[in-house]
């Protein structure tokens, strides 16, 4: 029996101890949360503002006065944000909120009822999907607007956290590549610092026209609610801009949201129900599968697939967080593994695959014409002359 070469032994026991070190990894990234999620934030914040920072050292503004703008700029942001947010909340929980919309729920549970009750043979004056569900919709959703609100202080020391943490990144920014070179071997440290670099320019493009698209899609559906009547037209609007951050479930899930209004609060009118949702989704149409390609040019090389899993995976790391972030993770993922030599098949599984089909299809067609061609020598080729009989 041969024995197992050396060099097999020794990669097969540092893909395991590689296996397990991710393990454990992960296993600190959900532990450890509180304390890790506020400067995963503060980073890809810093990588959305890193633009306007290079353009400030370009104007040669003094660092200090560019740190003190670019703060201002995040805190006036946040609380923006903060204050729409929370209006949108108290719009909710008002009596003429959600609390009159209780009434238009039971009469369309009533009016679904009483067409799907004969198909199940029950009695469509008795039977009711909410009940059938056993659902207290109501109570969960207002039970849910009210925490909010109670966890706003909560929500306020946990956004003071992340923006030290951001004014401690953007102090340190200019010190980063001259420590990789001082700390690792200068080849080494090189091709570290590309990777930085190519991560940081890559993240700054995609969170920044993310940013720009979500605030347009908002923009629209808020305007696109007032003109057609539809009721909350502000909180339909926020929820355009956050929820456009979670990939392809984010706008499902407010599209899907508006038409759910639009038939609580106009059906049976289901011509204007139809209108409505029209609208909403031609916005999401435009924005997401035309101008967002276009302006991002480039896209992320990552597969749609690996885009859902890696939604669900982040979502279960961290929660709603998790889902936010999971296509920038997943694409430093992405490219860490591309500049490890063991580690760019991971790379390769991660991308979208297109320049990969494409030159296998080249190699493919170049094959079927070389056995073509030798198929029709083959058959063209003469007969060879006798030799001399003796």
């Amino acid at each position: 029996m041969n024995p197992i070469p050396q060099d097999n032994i020794k990669k097969q026991t540092r893909n395991i101890l590689a296996f397990i070190a991710a393990i454990i990894f992960l296993f600190i990234l959900k532990a450890c949360a509180e304390f890790i999620l506020p400067i995963v934030i503060a980073f890809f914040i810093f990588v959305i503002i890193s633009p306007i920072l290079a353009r400030l050292d370009r104007m040669r503004i003094p660092r200090m006065v560019s740190l003190v703008l670019v703060m201002l700029l995040v805190l006036v942001v946040f609380l923006l944000f903060v204050y729409v947010f929370f209006l949108m909340v108290n719009m909710l929980i008002q009596p003429d909120g959600i609390p009159a919309y209780a009434a238009r729920v039971q009469y369309f549970d009533r009016y679904v009822s009483s067409m799907i009750a004969p198909y199940l043979e029950e009695e469509p004056d008795s039977f009711s999907i909410l009940r059938f569900l056993n659902i207290d919709w109501y109570g969960l959703l207002m039970a849910s607007l009210t925490s909010i609100s109670g966890k706003f202080i909560s929500i306020l020391s946990d956004a003071l956290l992340v923006y030290v943490y951001l004014l401690f990144i953007i102090m340190e920014r200019q010190t980063i590549f001259p420590k990789l070179l001082e700390a690792f071997p200068r080849g080494r440290a090189q091709r570290a610092g590309q990777m930085v670099s190519r991560m940081n320019r890559q993240m700054s493009r995609y969170l920044a026209i993310k940013l720009i698209i979500s605030v347009a899609t908002g923009v629209l559906f808020y305007f696109a609610s007032v003109i057609s009547g539809l009721d909350f037209a502000l909180v339909w609007g926020v929820l355009a801009v956050i929820l456009n951050f979670i990939p392809t479930i984010g706008s499902i899930v407010c599209t899907a949201g508006t038409i759910v209004m639009a038939i609580l609060q106009y059906a049976p009118d289901w011509g204007y129900v139809i209108y409505i949702a029209l609208l909403m989704i031609s916005i999401e149409m435009v924005l997401g599968n035309i101008i967002d390609p276009r302006l991002q040019g480039v896209q992320l090389n990552i597969s749609p697939l690996v885009i859902l899993v890696s939604l669900a995976f982040w979502g279960y790391i961290w929660g709603i967080a998790g889902m936010f972030l999971s296509v920038p993770l997943t694409s430093i993922i992405q490219i860490i593994c591309a500049n490890i030599p063991s580690m760019k098949p991971v790379a390769i599984m991660l991308s979208e695959g297109r320049d990969y089909r494409r030159r296998f299809e080249r190699s493919k067609r170049r094959r079927r014409m070389a056995m073509e061609m030798e198929e029709t020598d083959d058959t063209e080729m003469p007969d060879k002359p006798e030799g001399p009989q003796d």
